[in-house]
């Protein structure tokens, strides 16, 4: 405790910004899919914890204390951060934004990360430098103990809470993208049944035969022209037996006759 923030970009005394911005720094560097808008006006209202450059180690930096780790990313930063309204956990705000709703299974809420309650969602008590803390701490009496005005409860807050960001709340088109992936998923269902039908139908259809006999002989030579069914063949071949049948009869009967 103690040791200067040597890595960390201070931003300045802004008091609506609680010392931090409006802008990730950038941990993870994968494609953004929540509203940053909404972000920004979380932050500006004092709903959701600021952007900060994280320390990697417990650090002093113009009396803010970066002492809270966040237990995903394992970075330090100060104040309390935001906590997981389910089990009271701290969590950067970037780490927040990187959770949401399973792309395989979209119809089941996000959950907790460290206690796996469903209805994943945070929320943010202003320190005690921050403008928003006065009139948070007012309105939310029920956060903090009677006898320690800098000490709060352990709380399990309900998904329903008025001051809960939840992962969906950043993600306000989440219904939309959902029928916009149910109905791809509907139209490559229906691909797949079309090629299944059709590899099947290929794989039951067999060449068609012409018949006809070789020089009055029994012998049948078969003539491919196009595709036919299994079953017509089938119709075919008994139609060729009935023939060689006939003609077989007719043999002895004139040999029959001879004698």
């Amino acid at each position: 405790m103690g040791t200067t923030c040597s890595r960390v970009m201070h931003i300045g005394p802004s008091s609506s910004l609680d010392y931090g911005t409006l802008n990730p720094y950038g941990i993870y560097s994968s494609d953004t899919d929540y509203d940053a808008q909404i972000v920004r006006a979380l932050i500006r209202k004092g709903q959701l914890a600021p952007f900060y450059q994280g320390s990697n180690d417990i650090c002093m930096d113009n009396d803010m204390s970066y002492e809270t780790e966040c237990p995903i990313c394992f970075l330090f930063y100060p104040s309390k951060m935001n906590r997981t309204r389910c089990c009271d956990k701290s969590i950067c705000t970037e780490c927040f934004l990187q959770l949401r709703r399973s792309s395989s299974s979209p119809l089941v809420p996000a959950v907790c990360p460290f206690c796996v309650q469903p209805n994943f969602g945070v929320l943010y008590i202003p320190p005690v430098w921050s403008k928003h803390y006065t009139s948070f701490k007012k309105r939310r009496s029920d956060l903090f103990k009677k006898n320690d005005e800098m000490d709060r409860r352990k709380w399990r807050v309900e998904p329903t809470d008025p001051d809960v960001v939840l992962v969906d709340t950043v993600r306000p088109r989440w219904e939309e993208m959902l029928e916009e992936r149910r109905a791809s998923s509907v139209g490559t269902t229906r691909r797949r049944r079309v090629q299944l039908n059709n590899g099947e139908r290929r794989r039951t259809r067999q060449p068609t035969f012409s018949l006809r006999h070789d020089n009055g002989s029994n012998n049948t030579i078969y003539d491919s022209f196009a595709d036919m069914d299994l079953e017509d063949v089938l119709v075919m071949e008994a139609i060729r037996l009935s023939l060689v049948n006939s003609n077989n009869n007719t043999t002895t009967t004139n040999t029959t006759t001879n004698n």
